[in-house]
């Protein structure tokens, strides 16, 4: 069980996905490389029943929504050419877009699967998921490279 986090007793969900999207930048001269990290955080993520193939499965595709959203940021980062001077706030404000659709995302999801339980809508957007994913699995590797003007 991957799951480490104390449930919420209180919450109507039967479980939660916390994942972490991290970002290093390393510079030299005119290149950025960016690395572009996403993980399942074990400990604040929780499930009240660790059985449930359904329920896991369903968890699987939270993820995995927020890996396709890491992957398009580093599809709309890779290549892109930024000025030096604003490079630091260009960057925060693509993260913060993509994790507002990425949330957005999240919250269509749920609704329409009515959190696992539509299994007709649940297959639908596994399927959705896995083909953006292939789609984008260029982009799988967590490394991508920008040029910096100064």
């Amino acid at each position: 069980n991957d799951f480490k986090g104390k449930p919420n007793a209180s919450s109507p969900y039967e479980a939660l996905t916390e994942s972490v999207v991290t970002i290093e930048i390393k510079t030299k001269g005119n290149e950025a490389t960016i690395i572009i990290g996403n993980y399942f955080d074990k400990n604040m993520s929780w499930t009240k029943d660790t059985k449930s193939v359904i329920l896991l499965g369903h968890e699987q595709t939270h993820f995995n929504i927020s890996e396709l959203w890491t992957r398009k940021f580093r599809q709309k980062l890779n290549g892109k050419t930024f000025e030096i001077k604003s490079f630091q706030k260009e960057l925060n404000t693509m993260h913060a877009d993509i994790y507002k659709e990425s949330k957005a995302m999240q919250a269509e999801y749920d609704k329409e699967t009515e959190h696992s339980v539509n299994e007709t809508a649940q297959q639908k957007w596994n399927k959705k998921i896995t083909n953006e994913l292939q789609k984008l699995s260029a982009f799988s590797s967590e490394e991508v490279s920008c040029k910096l003007l100064k």
